[in-house]
C-alpha cells in the first residue's frame, strides 16, 4: 500500500528532523564548552514546525477519521483538533523523553521496553510493518544500552533523546494508539508531570513538592543508588507496558 509506505517514510523523516535538532543543540554546547546550545524557544519552534508538518500529513491521509471512540467523544475527529492533539503528542513525547535522559540507562531501558509493547499492539492491529519498526527500534536502543549502563561509555545526548521521544509519539499516531502511549509510556509522562508540578507549586505557593525534578533526581537525593533507581524505573515501565496491553486488549 503506497500510503502505508509514505507513513513510515514520514515517520523516519520526523525522527531524523528531531535528531538534527538535538544534534545542533549538543554540537553548540560542545563547541561553546558550556551548557548553552539552542535556546528553549528555538527548539520548541523548530519542533512545532516538524511535528505540525507530520500532523498535516496524517490529516491528509484521513487519520483524524479513524481515532478511537474515546477521542471521537472529545471531538478529535475534527481535523483542527486532531492537528493539535497529534502535534502535542509528538512535542510532549520528545521533550518528556529528553527529561527522562538524566541517569545512565534510564531513557534507553524505558524506551526499549516501551517499543516492545508497542510491537505487540502493532501486531494486534494487523500492522506487521509497524511491529517490525518497533522491534528494530527496541533492539537498537537495547544495543546502545550495553554501552550506557551501568557505566556510560557513550551518551545519546539530545540527539538521541529527542529522536526517541518523537519516534514513540509518531508510531503511536501511525497505529492509532494515542491513548495507549500515555500508559505504555507512563514513565515519560510521570517524569514530565513531576517537573510541571514542581514548577507550578513553586510559582504559586513558593514550595517544592519534590527535592529535585525530574523525578529520578528526587530519588537520588533520597539516597538511592543510581543503578537501583534505573532498574526500579525499568520494572515500573514493564508493569505499565503490561497494563497498557491489558487495557487495550481487554
Amino acid at each position: 500500500d503506497f500510503d502505508l509506505d509514505l507513513n513510515y517514510l514520514a515517520l523516519l523523516l520526523l525522527i531524523f528532523g528531531f535528531g538534527l535538532i538535538g544534534f545542533a543543540d549538543d554540537f553548540l554546547k560542545i563547541r561553546r564548552k558550556q551548557n548553552l546550545g539552542l535556546t528553549f524557544w528555538q527548539k520548541i519552534i523548530i519542533q512545532f514546525i516538524l511535528a505540525g508538518l507530520f500532523s498535516c500529513f496524517l490529516i491528509r491521509l484521513g487519520y483524524y477519521q479513524n481515532v478511537s471512540s474515546v477521542l471521537q467523544s472529545f471531538g478529535f475527529s475534527n481535523p483542527m483538533l486532531y492537528f493539535l492533539l497529534s502535534t502535542f503528542i509528538i512535542l510532549g513525547g520528545a521533550n518528556a523523553a529528553n527529561l527522562t535522559d538524566g541517569l545512565n540507562g534510564l531513557l534507553a531501558g524505558c524506551a526499549s521496553i516501551a517499543f516492545l509493547f508497542f510491537a505487540i499492539l502493532a501486531l494486534n492491529c494487523g500492522l506487521p510493518e509497524a511491529a517490525t519498526f518497533c522491534v528494530l527500534s527496541s533492539g537498537a536502543i537495547a544495543a546502545f544500552l550495553l554501552f550506557n549502563f551501568p557505566r556510560a561509555h557513550v551518551f545519546m545526548g539530545d540527539a538521541g533523546s529527542l529522536s526517541i521521544g518523537a519516534a514513540l509519539g509518531g508510531i503511536a499516531l501511525v497505529i492509532h494508539q494515542e491513548l495507549a502511549l500515555a500508559v505504555i509510556g507512563g514513565i515519560f509522562v510521570i517524569e514530565a508531570l513531576s517537573v510541571i508540578i514542581q514548577v507550578s507549586c513553586y510559582k504559586l505557593f513558593k514550595r517544592r513538592v519534590f527535592k529535585m525534578t525530574p523525578l529520578h533526581h528526587h530519588f537520588e537525593l533520597l539516597g538511592y543508588k543510581e543503578t537501583v533507581i534505573v532498574v526500579g524505573f525499568w520494572v515500573v515501565a514493564v508493569v505499565l507496558g503490561i497494563a497498557g496491553i491489558l487495557v487495550k486488549l481487554g
